[in-house]
């Protein structure tokens, strides 16, 4: 009993999948870099926003104080979940 192929593809069929796998890897490889990026900024910005609040206990000036600490409760906790919401939204460009 011989087999024959369930599908038979053309020679240009075949360059042109194996063209497509390849920039499939090449999307991962870039997404892997984008993640690694994102994951970045929101370490750097959570640990600014702990740097405020920790500046707001050291300032003069109750004023100066609560401005710090506010602001620092939203860079350290808001700014990586925005950082990460935009970068989705806006289609995985930038960063």
């Amino acid at each position: 009993m011989t087999t024959q192929p369930l599908l038979h593809l053309s020679d240009e069929r075949i360059e042109y999948e194996l063209r497509r796998a390849r920039a499939a890897g090449q999307d991962y490889r870039r997404d892997v870099v984008r993640d690694r990026w994102l994951l970045t900024a929101s370490i750097v910005e959570f640990l600014a926003g702990w740097a405020l609040i920790a500046l707001a206990f050291h300032v003069q000036g109750e004023d100066a104080g609560q401005a710090l600490f506010f602001g620092g409760l939203l860079v350290g906790y808001l700014g990586p979940v925005w950082t990460w919401l935009l970068s989705r939204w806006r289609g995985g460009e930038g960063v």
